[in-house]
């Protein structure tokens, strides 16, 4: 194969036709088309072919218009097609390289990912806000819960605690009624005459004050003796553990300065009880 073949066969006279060579490249090609008949030939028959393609099923143009349009363009012609004198002034080509990109594409679906994944983030965080919300209020709830179960069940264990000291043998329970001082006020004294221990339940007793507390007396023939201090605030269901006593005709409880007194203060005597 000559070194024409070659090039002819190479495809560069299709890419000519398609306009798919640089300026270099048909300068190039026009040069060997003006020195060899085979280029030009082939560059006529590509033509050809790819009108033929183009215009396939359309009305055939009459057979003068090849010769007035290169006429229009300033190229001489002969008579026959076979003959065209290819020494003219070409116009110079601008040539447009076509190419295909795919990365506009890929912007445009990356620009749409990014944006989906935007929503779904904004929408995954509201559900996570939600979610944390009620994990938060059933949080709060089973802390209140297990707060109010803890008083519950510590109440109860106090009621039993009361029952069990109230049935033992020997339980003799003294009620004690309001004075003057303070006529609502009520307690109870709970004295175990065979183990000599004495309970208070104070519950109907005013709060004392932090600078006073109030004092259990037994009234042991005749004589006050101190019974034990206590402070009256809150909830007092549990029953008050006082000192011990064998014997005594009365209770009453007084209000004194913290600490206590060797002798109670008559004038602030809140309840009493005989036996």
């Amino acid at each position: 194969m000559s070194k024409i073949e070659a090039y002819i066969s190479s495809g560069v006279i299709e890419a000519f036709v398609l306009g798919q060579l640089n300026e270099s490249e048909s300068k190039e090609l026009l040069q060997y088309a003006k020195e060899h008949e085979e280029v030009r030939k082939a560059i006529d028959e590509a033509e050809e072919t790819l009108f033929a393609l183009g215009q396939e099923g359309s009305i055939a143009p009459p057979a003068q218009s090849k010769n007035a349009l290169f006429e229009e363009l300033g190229i001489e012609t002969n008579s026959t097609k076979d003959e065209v004198d290819y020494n003219f002034s070409k116009p110079e080509m601008k040539t447009e390289e076509k190419s295909f990109s795919i990365y506009p594409y890929l912007s445009a679906a990356a620009s749409i990912v990014a944006v989906i994944g935007i929503v779904l983030s904004g929408y995954y965080y509201n559900q996570w806000q939600e979610t944390e919300a009620r994990l938060s209020n059933i949080i709060a709830q089973n802390q209140s819960m297990a707060q109010q179960y803890n008083v519950v069940k510590n109440q109860m264990d106090q009621y039993a605690s009361n029952i069990q000291i109230l049935r033992q043998p020997g339980i003799e329970t003294v009620p004690m009624t309001g004075l003057d001082i303070a006529p609502n006020a009520q307690a109870f004294v709970h004295w175990n005459k065979k183990t000599n221990e004495v309970y208070l339940n104070a519950k109907k007793m005013p709060a004392n004050e932090v600078k006073n507390q109030y004092q259990l007396w037994a009234i042991v023939d005749g004589s006050p003796v101190d019974m034990g201090v206590f402070d009256v605030a809150g909830d007092m269901t549990s029953l008050l553990k006082m000192k011990t006593t064998s014997k005594a005709s009365a209770f009453a409880v007084t209000l004194e300065p913290r600490g206590g007194s060797e002798n109670p203060t008559m004038e602030k005597m809140y309840v009493i009880g005989q036996i």
